[in-house]
């Protein structure tokens, strides 16, 4: 069977969707090596790609043509047909018209733009709910990566539920590696952080809820503690920069930008625990990569966050500053949940063991395909 698969995300998107892209296609290369898989991309998301890995380079078809997004809309088409491809899978919303004999799987992360309306412009918000739709409807398969996603796409988008499947995203192979003393001292000499912290992964946005950690890290119960944050932006970096030099908390708060995928694992073993107070999550990848280090993880009540952790999370409401911090002193300090949060974490993460959900997407690809 030939597969072919959207390039943009995989080679371009540094956050979730492109950790997805890149940790879907490693696991089918691991798994079922057999097949042959190609990438589409466009040049302008190719050219300054720092994932220009050897397995997916030897697989990636890339165009030249004038308008990455007219391609992207309409060009990709005769790219795809060129190449034999049986399955196609669009893996962030997207998916373009093909022939019916080519089958189309598309990866539905979420419906923000439904849910969360006023973070998005009105003609952004269009946009996206026009994309998603038609990818649906379109798609011979959709993939929701959580039954929260799912549920949202019934009721917002009205998809018939047979042609919605729950797989979901895992954790990406670095994870599975130990990390011993040695590494951390490294790392902690290497980008300068306190031995001792709380760790964020993610954008800092409306959305992800940052500021209410922030006020949680203002708190006078939390004088004493740091708080590590892995992020590249969003839109709400100014208002949390202002916060912090305001509140002087420049003293506790240390930003790593841009940091290489495959370090982010030795940074989760490093920290006290992650802390996670987002509004709303299709899934909420860091939860999974948290408790796949065996660390504590503090995060919403709400929304997919209880359906990614289960009973080896801590849960809170996010939107109340003094529980957040109770938390937070609560991973600081409890020396005995170190033990009892590997344990639950160890279970819990079976869930979405990386085998059987690439097993559970390729008898998709299979049974669409009839290859």
């Amino acid at each position: 069977m030939t597969i072919g698969f959207d390039g943009k995300r995989l080679y371009d998107n540094k956050t979730g969707l492109g950790n997805y892209s890149r940790t879907l296609f490693n696991r089918l290369l691991q798994y079922y090596p057999d097949n042959d898989y190609k990438i589409f991309v466009h040049q302008k998301y190719f050219e300054e790609s720092q994932y220009k890995y050897k397995d997916f380079l030897d697989r990636t078809v890339v165009s030249d043509a004038f308008s990455a997004d007219l391609w992207r809309f309409k060009g990709v088409e005769d790219d795809i047909t060129k190449h034999g491809i049986n399955v196609y899978h669009g893996l962030s919303n997207e998916v373009p018209e093909l022939p019916a004999y080519i089958k189309k799987v598309v990866t539905i992360h979420d419906v923000i733009f439904h849910k969360m309306p006023k973070t998005f412009p009105f003609i952004d918000r269009q946009m996206y709910s026009y994309k998603t739709k038609k990818a649906c409807h379109t798609a011979d398969a959709v993939i929701a990566v959580s039954e929260q996603t799912k549920n949202d796409l019934i009721e917002f988008l009205e998809i018939p539920e047979e042609k919605i499947h729950v797989v979901y995203p895992t954790w990406n192979k670095e994870y599975g590696h130990e990390c011993n003393y040695v590494l951390k001292d490294e790392y902690f000499s290497r980008y300068a952080l306190p031995r001792d912290f709380v760790l964020y992964v993610g954008a800092i946005s409306k959305r992800k809820n940052f500021l209410s950690l922030l006020k949680a890290m203002l708190l006078t119960e939390n004088i004493d503690k740091n708080l590590v944050v892995v992020s590249n932006g969003g839109d709400e970096y100014e208002v949390a920069e202002s916060f912090i030099y305001e509140n002087h908390l420049e003293g506790r708060i240390f930003f790593l930008k841009d940091l290489p995928w495959y370090e982010l694992p030795i940074i989760y073993h490093m920290s006290q625990g992650l802390v996670y107070p987002s509004l709303y999550e299709g899934f909420g990848l860091p939860i999974l990569e948290a408790l796949s280090c065996g660390k504590p993880v503090i995060t919403s009540k709400i929304s997919s966050m209880p359906e990614v952790g289960g009973d080896a999370c801590i849960f809170i409401d996010p939107l109340n500053v003094e529980e957040i911090s109770a938390a937070i002193n609560f991973i600081y300090y409890n020396l005995d949940l170190a033990a009892e949060v590997k344990v639950k974490a160890q279970e819990q993460i079976q869930k979405f063991n990386p085998e059987k959900m690439t097993e559970k997407m390729m008898n998709i690809y299979r049974q669409i395909s009839n290859v």
